[in-house]
């Protein structure tokens, strides 16, 4: 493709928001042909059947939001990963389509970068304005990123970081209710790992190997020593006065953020607080068999509960 060409499909890309379909391309002097082979060398981007981003190298998170949006045609509100990236939380897959609800009468088709979502409730309430464009409340964009999650991994990474942002599980869940039930169960899940406490996606797996063994458990709970606190093991045996962790560095609640585990581990062993350790490749490889670890080895460090030491449950007791 002709340099001048290229700059008139950038300049008049520019004016429209980002996309141009055909038509327009054609206008310019820009052949189907032409479009398919900037987009099969990288150059350009395919949108939607007819429709292209004449821009090179990969789109951001907001530009193909905006592209999307030309696409759609009318009045839209950008949701899902789009919003969530933008807000920078933890845990997010990349974003590889834009999410956006529109009225009920529009009639686009979606596509493999471009999600429509009709909504019958329009205008839709508690928008904000990010960049020029519409943005949807903070708890749909999590409820409708996690639905449309390709794995359970993936949905409790983006409900448990929201969570950790300041979400409440039960506003995610009102929002999850309030929509169909199709394709729900992922999210749904991954709402209730974070009622019983859980703060990340690595400690939803160890609960899933842990529940059901007949030994009662807390979830992240906070632990203090004469009213100093503590820190937050992953998991707190309570018939046995013993936490589990897996060694990462995670997301923990205040001071703890980004702490590794190891130091943790120092000033628990200094309050005379038992912590037995698990490595993320064990719990990603077979979190029954990690569960089965700990409490083995929990058994074995059995220990009256440390003079002073108090346990806050962040959810309820599990067995």
């Amino acid at each position: 493709m002709k340099a001048e060409v290229q700059r008139r499909a950038l300049l008049r890309a520019a004016e429209s928001g980002g996309a141009l379909q055909r038509a327009e391309l054609a206008a310019l002097g820009i052949s189907g042909d032409a479009a398919e082979r900037a987009v099969a060398a990288g150059r350009w981007t395919h949108l939607a059947r007819g429709w292209y981003v004449p821009r090179p190298g990969p789109l951001t998170p907001l530009a193909l939001a905006r592209a999307a949006g030309v696409y759609a045609g009318i009045d839209c509100v950008v949701s899902g990963l789009v919003v969530l990236h933008e807000l920078g939380l933890p845990w997010l897959p990349r974003v590889e389509c834009a999410h956006l609800l529109v009225p009920d009468a529009v009639r686009r088709r979606s596509s493999a970068r471009v999600r429509l979502t009709r909504t019958t409730a329009w205008p839709l309430a508690g928008t904000w304005l990010r960049s020029g464009l519409q943005i949807a409340p903070v708890e749909r964009a999590v409820v409708d990123a996690a639905r449309w999650a390709v794995s359970l991994q993936d949905a409790r990474g983006i409900v448990l970081g929201a969570v950790g942002q300041g979400c409440q599980p039960a506003d995610l869940r009102a929002v999850l209710d309030a929509g169909q039930r199709n394709g729900s169960g992922q999210t749904r899940r991954a709402i209730d790992d974070a009622v019983r406490g859980c703060a990340s996606p690595r400690e939803a797996e160890l609960v899933d190997g842990r529940t059901g063994r007949g030994q009662r458990f807390l979830v992240n709970p906070e632990l203090r020593v004469n009213g100093v606190r503590l820190g937050f093991p992953d998991i707190w045996l309570l018939d046995l006065n013993v936490g589990g962790e897996v060694e990462s560095r995670e997301w923990h609640a205040g001071e703890e953020r980004e702490e590794s585990t190891y130091d943790r581990h120092e000033r628990f062993a200094a309050a005379h607080v038992e912590l037995v350790h698990l490595s993320v490749a064990r719990v990603r490889r077979d979190a029954s068999a990690a569960a089965d670890h700990l409490l083995a080895r929990a058994a074995d460090r059995r220990a009256a509960a440390p003079v002073g030491l108090t346990v806050h449950a962040r959810g309820p007791v599990l067995t």
